[in-house]
């Protein structure tokens, strides 16, 4: 059965009128390319793509051109893809800067936009966020897009249909959902040792409920709390707030995973952890569980 998007999504290659009418965006499907020896931000191993964003600008004036700002995450858990940079594919110019690229009355700006992802997800749907940002900072509407990434059939069952837990005062499961807000912890493994500190990584995923692509949307702006031990000795506080990683909005009926990393004091040791989520100084929730291999 074909998938549709929730209402206020886009597929790739729709145009959307955005910004009280100034500009139309028209994001084109993803085409996959084989980069060069020039190609940077392609990780080892992953499979990259191209797809041009055609800007135009829909008022009787000269525009600075439009801050597209995009998030570009794939897959049912909203991992975030790579962008890079190739021969032909120059990437989302500056246009915070004190010459920036303009659009005349009428006119359309076109840029191309190098997208990777890992070798197995071919398929998987693409989620693009973008909410035009000025030297005021966030301050343009958010627009979703969505499109498979070419190399395989499209996948059209990798929806996240997360299955919550019963309500309890007691610390979640790894990998286990919290109901409201939808988020988990899992897949906290060890990274190695750095300056004699044993150091880990784990994945928190959020899921945005909504139906549709209305607000109040769903910012991934959370701090996370390690502890370790029996005595929930702390380990490492990560902030959140505007300039942690992956803070993107989510799109309607779709989660986000950011990564995190944190380490412990040297000579510590620790089978299992703790870890507790807030937003804004609010605790959210809490998951705990054993350190995977």
């Amino acid at each position: 059965m074909k998938r549709e998007l929730p209402e206020g999504m886009y597929k790739l290659g729709d145009g959307v009128t955005t910004e009280e009418g100034t500009w139309k965006l028209t994001p084109s499907a993803l085409t996959q390319v084989t980069p060069t020896a020039r190609a940077k931000g392609v990780p080892r191993g992953w499979r990259a793509a191209k797809m041009t964003w055609t800007i135009s600008n829909k008022t009787s004036e000269v525009q600075q051109l439009l801050d597209l700002s995009p998030t570009v995450r794939y897959g049912a858990m909203g991992r975030p893809a790579a962008e890079f940079t190739d021969a032909g594919i120059e990437g989302i110019p500056d246009t915070i800067s004190d010459d920036p690229p303009r659009v005349k009355p009428g006119g359309a700006y076109t840029l191309t936009v190098g997208v990777a992802v890992p070798a197995d997800a071919a398929g998987e749907p693409v989620t693009i966020t973008t909410r035009p940002s000025t030297m005021f900072g966030d301050t343009g509407n958010v627009d979703f897009f969505e499109g498979p990434f070419p190399g395989a059939a499209a996948r059209k069952d990798s929806i996240l249909r997360p299955r919550s837990a019963p309500d309890t005062d007691k610390a979640l499961a790894f990998g286990q959902w919290k109901a409201d807000p939808q988020m988990t912890v899992d897949h906290v493994r060890p990274e190695g040792t750095a300056d004699g500190r044993a150091t880990y990584s784990g994945e928190l995923t959020v899921r945005n409920a909504a139906a549709v692509a209305d607000l109040p949307y769903t910012p991934m702006k959370k701090s996370l709390r390690v502890y370790y031990g029996d005595e929930l000795k702390e380990a490492e506080l990560i902030p959140g707030g505007a300039d942690a990683a992956d803070t993107g909005f989510i799109a309607p009926q779709r989660g986000a995973t950011h990564t995190f990393y944190f380490s412990l004091p040297k000579g510590a040791k620790a089978e299992s952890v703790t870890v507790e989520v807030t937003d804004l100084g609010n605790a959210e929730a809490t998951f705990e569980g054993k350190i995977a291999d």
